[in-house]
Parts: structure tokens; C-alpha cells; sequence
């Protein structure tokens, strides 16, 4: 016999039965598991103190291996595509390369065409990731792959894959805020719990200070996570706004995936892409319910996929990344 809902089981409208029906068993495995366990015991970690209080930081690591683009595989990227100077089309950009004109810093000798070249270029070898990308963004879509070499000019060691878990939409608190780092060979996830409602201040405030100015990445972030973050602290009157050089996966991924996968979830990409089924995940929308059943009853047992989820998540993204750049590094080095 299936397991009925339990209270609160409501099961989303868009959620497909069969899984809120093994999330639910994933609900009970766990809460049976941890029953009587501390939340130190589930989930080791330490206090953190922040000026608005105390929240719980998680703490792993990994190995792992990213490959990013190089800098001058990404300017000579940009450099041969000639359409990035404003006036010129498809007809015009084969005319010029039909004249002896490749790339851009060819057209530093074209009488009409060289003072726009000698601009884009020099914006290019300022290295800023930020401007960089806010110029492609004046003539290209944010899927196009030409945006993905942008990342080439952030310090991948400072770039933070971030992602949050929160109680709802419309508003509702942020409980597990979570950033990783590739670095020396390893990724390394540092998740920011809030063990109550009270707590996502402090959780805030840790996740921001982990951030500072670091370059963030993230898979619908854009629209999603840094908007409800920034909305939170507002919520709080708390100072500043995330305003971060952005890079957003989710572009990118519906772009290329669109026409072979279901979807473009990061959980299709892991399963169909990298080949893995992930065992007791919880789908995003029954996270406030799992995160709600630890606040009523104490036991931690629901969190830990909820944490396992988030961690994951970012894993992915970040090999996703990677993937990413191999294959245009590939395309680069043919052209």
C-alpha cells in the first residue's frame, strides 16, 4: 500500500504523484533515522555569531577538477567576432571578412571601423569580467555562448556557486543559504542554516560576508535567489544589496539542452548528462515541507536530504560549468 500524506502532505499542483509520493518516503526514512538525534549529530557543523545574531554553518568538501576558459582562449574568442562592433550585421561582417578582415584587431586598419575596434579591444584587456559582459549583453542574448567566455576574466578560486533554500515563494524566509569553492583541487560547500525562523538573519548576514565582492555563479539566480535575498534584507533593514558579477548557468543550459533533454533542471542534467541518479532527493517544491516538519517536531532527520539536496545542486552546477567550458574551449581552439 502507498504512503498517504501525512499532515501538511498537500501535494503541489504541478508536482507529478509518483514523486511526492517518494519524497514523502524519503520524509518518513529520515525523520524515522534521526529520531532522537541533535541536529549536531545529523548534521555537523558550527555556530556562527554575526552582529544579527547566531545561525549554523555546514561545512564539506571534495575532490574535484575544473578546467575554466583561459583568458586568451576567451580574447580570441570575442576578438573574432566582428558583429560585437555596433553596425555590423551578417551581411556586412561577410563583406569585411570577404575584404581580409577575421577579427577585430584586423580592423584596427579599416578606415571606417577602427576606432570601435580599438575600443572593444581595449575594454577586453582590462580583464573586467563585469563591463565585458555588460557590453555582449548590448548585442547578444544571455544564452549565447560568446557571454560564457565573460567568465574567463573572473578569478575562478574567489567564484562562489551559490544556491538557497527557502519556505515558500511571495516573500516567505530563506532557510539554508549555501556557496561553494573551487579551489586546490577540491570544491569546498559551506551551507548556512537557519535552525529556526528567528535565525535567518544571521544566515543573511553570514552568506553576504562569505560573499563580499566575490564573483557568484548560479542556475536561475538572476531571477530567483539574489532578488529574494536582496528582498530579505530589505525585509530586515538591513544595509546593501547583492550586486555581484553574475553568472547565470540556466542561460546556457536551455540553449544547448533544449532540443535533447525533458527539461533543464539541474537533476535531468545529472541524470541524463553526467549519468547519476540521486538517491532520497526532495523536489524543490516539498522543501518547505520537509524544513517545516523539522521546526514542529525537532527531529533533524528532514533536513539532511534538504541540506544534501542544496549541496548537491551546487556540485552539479559547478561540473556543468566545467563541462561547459571544455566544450568551448574545444570549439576555440578549432576555429
Amino acid at each position: 500500500m502507498e504512503d498517504a500524506p501525512d499532515a501538511g502532505g498537500m501535494m503541489p499542483d504541478w508536482l507529478y504523484g509518483g514523486e511526492f509520493r517518494e519524497a514523502l518516503k524519503v520524509k518518513k526514512k529520515y525523520t524515522s533515522l534521526y529520531d532522537g538525534k541533535s541536529l549536531e549529530d545529523a548534521l555537523p557543523g558550527t555556530p556562527v555569531a554575526t552582529k544579527s545574531g547566531e545561525c549554523y554553518c555546514i561545512e564539506s568538501s571534495e575532490s574535484f577538477c575544473l578546467c575554466p576558459i583561459g583568458r586568451e582562449s576567451a580574447r580570441k574568442a570575442l576578438l573574432s567576432s566582428l558583429r560585437l562592433l555596433r553596425g555590423i550585421g551578417p551581411e556586412k561582417e561577410a563583406k569585411l571578412r570577404a575584404e581580409g578582415y577575421s577579427t577585430i584587431e584586423d580592423l584596427l586598419d579599416h578606415p571606417v571601423w577602427q576606432h570601435k575596434a580599438r575600443k572593444l579591444i581595449d575594454l577586453v584587456d582590462t580583464c573586467d569580467a563585469r563591463r565585458i559582459q555588460e557590453e555582449l549583453w548590448h548585442w547578444l542574448p544571455r544564452s549565447h555562448p560568446l557571454n560564457l567566455y565573460t567568465t574567463a576574466f573572473a578569478d575562478a578560486s574567489r567564484l562562489a556557486v551559490i544556491d538557497i533554500e527557502t519556505m515558500g515563494l511571495f516573500s516567505r524566509p530563506i532557510f539554508l543559504f549555501g556557496a561553494a569553492f573551487v579551489e586546490d583541487g577540491k570544491i569546498t560547500t559551506r551551507q548556512f542554516l537557519a535552525r529556526d525562523v528567528d535565525e535567518e538573519p544571521a544566515a543573511i548576514e553570514a552568506f553576504c560576508e562569505l560573499l563580499a565582492d566575490r564573483p557568484i555563479m548560479s542556475y536561475n539566480g538572476r531571477s530567483f535567489d539574489v532578488p529574494y535575498v536582496n528582498q530579505r534584507r530589505w525585509y530586515y533593514d538591513m544595509p546593501g544589496v547583492i550586486d555581484n558579477t553574475h553568472f547565470d548557468m540556466l542561460h546556457f543550459a536551455r540553449r544547448i539542452f533544449r532540443d535533447t533533454l525533458p527539461d533543464a533542471r539541474l537533476l535531468t542534467i545529472e541524470k541524463h548528462i553526467f549519468g547519476e541518479d540521486r538517491a532520497d532527493d526532495v523536489p524543490g517544491a516539498m522543501v518547505p515541507e520537509f524544513y517545516e516538519s523539522y521546526l514542529e517536531s525537532g527531529n533533524p532527520g528532514p533536513l539532511v536530504p534538504v541540506v544534501g539536496h542544496n549541496r548537491k545542486d551546487m556540485i552539479t552546477l559547478a561540473r556543468l560549468f566545467g563541462r561547459l567550458c571544455e566544450e568551448e574551449h574545444g570549439h576555440v581552439s578549432h576555429r
